[in-house]
């Protein structure tokens, strides 16, 4: 999904006194428009370099390629990640994950109207359990209008007919919370009758090389965002989740607020290393798969649609 800013030193440090440490800082690769040209998305992207993780004592240390090495406060009651990283394997196509020797996870991808038209019959042969599919977004200029993704329909349509699970996922530029709501209420009325076996997601991203609406919203104002999308989203039945690159979900949210939502975490590396607990994982923008031209990103879930269905 989208582009992820090089958050400034001052921003973080006065955001490490209410938030945790950063993990790797990577960008996210699905995001939106301004308010007219699409393909302004695609010179956004940056990639990143991953930073370690370790916990000692209530405090998380951060080794990170901005702010050096730094302890931050382990935040209290946000449930932590289990994931063992020797349960994790990969083949040239996938990632996957076991634990006791039996396979605990589910392979994916997620694709929007830049992923053009898709064989979704050869998605499936190719072994894709289910995909995640951009609904739309919103502008990130002063308008900050609401656009539906041109491939929403088809693509829900397409992969639920070839047999793959379903989730979907709104790209925000909400600045407040009446406008988070208000793209959960447009991506229902996208949505329509359609059922979702998956989350939808809230995919709020900072907007780097150019001016966006976003540019001043608080990391208090971010998090309040999120949590009136997830609860608008709770309402209409479906199961919220907030995508996020782990800089964003150490220094930009306040994840003790958000504990009680899905995490969609976005970090491109071998392994999560990501200090909290988290459903899925965006591991890769340059994925191949048969079915789809040019590259994909690919995700794992460590929960099924069994898990989401109690």
């Amino acid at each position: 999904m989208k582009k992820i800013i090089t958050i400034a030193l001052a921003a973080l440090t006065v955001s490490a006194s209410v938030l945790c440490g950063c993990g790797s800082n990577n960008t996210a690769s699905s995001g939106a428009p301004a308010d007219s040209s699409a393909a302004s998305e695609a010179a956004t992207t940056q990639p990143v370099t991953d930073s370690p993780v370790k916990a000692t004592g209530g405090k998380i240390h951060i080794t990170d390629n901005t702010l050096g090495d730094i302890w931050i406060t382990e935040l209290e009651g946000v449930p932590v990640n289990k994931l063992q990283a020797d349960g994790f394997t990969a083949d040239n196509t996938f990632k996957y994950y076991s634990e006791n020797g039996q396979p605990a996870s589910n392979e994916g991808i997620d694709v929007s109207s830049f992923s053009g038209s898709i064989d979704w019959a050869k998605v499936k042969e190719s072994g894709v359990d289910f995909a995640m599919i951009r609904l739309g977004g919103r502008g990130y200029g002063d308008e900050g209008g609401l656009y539906a993704d041109d491939k929403a329909a088809e693509n829900l349509q397409g992969a639920k007919a070839a047999g793959i699970k379903v989730g979907a996922y709104f790209y925000s530029q909400a600045t407040t919370n009446a406008e988070a709501e208000e793209e959960a209420e447009y991506a229902k009325q996208v949505l329509g009758d359609i059922q979702l076996d998956y989350p939808l997601a809230y995919d709020w991203e900072i907007v780097k090389d150019d001016n966006a609406r976003t540019d001043k919203v608080t990391s208090t104002q971010a998090t309040e965002c999120a949590v009136a999308f997830c609860e608008k989203v709770k309402s209409f039945g479906y199961i919220p989740m907030i995508y996020s690159a782990s800089r964003e979900f150490y220094f930009k949210y306040d994840l003790s607020r958000l504990k009680d939502y899905e995490l969609w975490l976005v970090q491109y590396a071998d392994k999560p290393d990501f200090y909290y607990q988290f459903s899925m994982w965006q591991y890769s923008e340059s994925g191949h798969i048969d079915g789809i031209d040019g590259s994909v990103d690919l995700n794992i879930s460590f929960k099924s649609t069994a898990d989401y269905a109690k």
